[in-house]
C-alpha cells in the first residue's frame, strides 16, 4: 500500500475531508486580520462551548508548506478547538480540515477572507486592514471592489479609516464608537486632532452614563480659527516699539484660554 502523502499524512481518516488533530495546526502572526477585542474573546469562547458539545462542522481550510499545515480559512474554530479542550476539557481528538491549492495565490487566500467569510463577519476596521494589505501586494483598488462586490467609492471610505488618528482607530476597533460615526466627525472637525477630541468627550460622557455612544453625544468638534480668535480677544499684546526692538512680541493670555489653544493644538 502506498504512503500516504501530502496534507493525507497527517490525517486520521481518509475521506475528501481530512480528519486532523487540531494541536499540528498553525496560525500564522498576521495572516488573519481578526483585531483582538472583548467581542471577538466572546465569540470565540461561545464557539469553543458548541465545540465542546458537538465539534466541529465546517472544515477549516489548511495550506501544507515546509511540512506544516498553514491555517488559511477558520482561524475562530481552530481558536475555539484548543480553548474546548484546554478550558471545558473536551475530548477532541480531531477536526474536519481540507487543503487549499498549494499553488494557490496568497493575495486570492487572504481576499477570501472577506468574500469566503460565513463565521463572524469582519468588522469595517478589518475589512480596511485586508483591502490595505492586498494594495501593497500590487492590488489595485478597482480590482478588490470588483472581487468583494463594492463600489470603488465604498474601499475608499472603508481605507480611509486607517487615516484616522490612533485612538479614534483603538476606540472603533474597541467597538465604543462606530466606524461611520468616527469617519463622520473626522470629515467634519477641521484637524484630526479636534475629532479625536470630541469623540473621547463624547466616549466619556457615554461611559459614565454606562451606554453606547450616540452621534447625538458627539458634540461640534472645537474650531481652531474661532479658538484661536477668542483667545487672542481676551489677552493683552504687547508689540510695542521696546518689544519689538528686541524681536518679540509678549502676550498675555487668560490660562483658560491658553489651556483651550494648548489642548486643540497638542501642546
Amino acid at each position: 500500500m502506498a504512503k500516504a502523502t501530502g496534507i493525507a499524512q497527517f490525517s486520521q481518516g481518509r475521506s475528501d475531508i481530512n480528519r486532523i488533530d487540531p494541536r499540528l495546526l498553525v496560525i500564522v502572526p498576521g495572516f488573519n486580520m481578526r483585531e483582538e477585542s472583548p467581542e471577538l474573546d466572546a465569540h470565540i469562547d461561545m464557539l469553543a462551548q458548541s465545540i465542546a458539545e458537538v465539534g466541529v462542522k465546517k472544515p477549516i481550510e489548511v495550506k501544507l508548506e515546509d511540512g506544516k499545515l498553514l491555517v488559511r480559512e477558520g482561524h475562530c474554530r481552530v481558536r475555539a478547538s484548543m480553548r474546548a479542550i484546554e478550558v471545558y476539557k473536551a475530548d477532541l481528538k480531531t477536526v474536519p480540515v481540507v487543503s487549499v491549492d498549494r499553488y494557490a495565490n496568497e493575495a486570492d487566500m487572504i481576499l477570501n477572507q472577506v468574500v469566503g467569510n460565513s463565521g463572524k463577519p469582519f468588522t469595517t476596521m478589518e475589512q480596511a486592514k485586508i483591502f490595505k494589505k492586498l494594495l501593497d501586494m500590487g492590488w489595485q483598488q478597482g480590482e478588490i471592489a470588483k472581487k468583494v462586490g463594492m463600489s470603488n467609492g465604498r474601499i475608499s471610505q472603508i481605507l480611509d479609516l486607517l487615516t484616522m488618528p490612533p485612538s479614534v482607530q483603538s476606540a472603533v476597533i474597541a467597538g465604543t464608537i462606530s466606524a461611520s460615526l468616527a469617519q463622520q466627525t473626522v470629515k467634519a472637525a477641521e484637524t484630526p486632532v479636534a475629532a479625536a477630541q470630541a469623540l473621547q468627550a463624547a466616549v466619556d460622557k457615554a461611559t459614565e452614563e454606562g451606554r453606547k455612544v450616540k452621534p447625538s453625544d458627539v458634540q461640534a468638534a472645537p474650531n481652531l480659527r474661532t479658538v484661536l480668535k477668542n483667545a487672542f480677544d481676551n489677552s493683552d499684546v504687547d508689540c510695542s516699539e521696546e518689544t519689538l526692538t528686541q524681536g518679540s512680541v509678549v502676550i498675555t493670555m487668560p490660562v483658560e484660554d491658553f489651556e483651550k489653544v494648548r489642548k486643540l493644538l497638542e501642546l
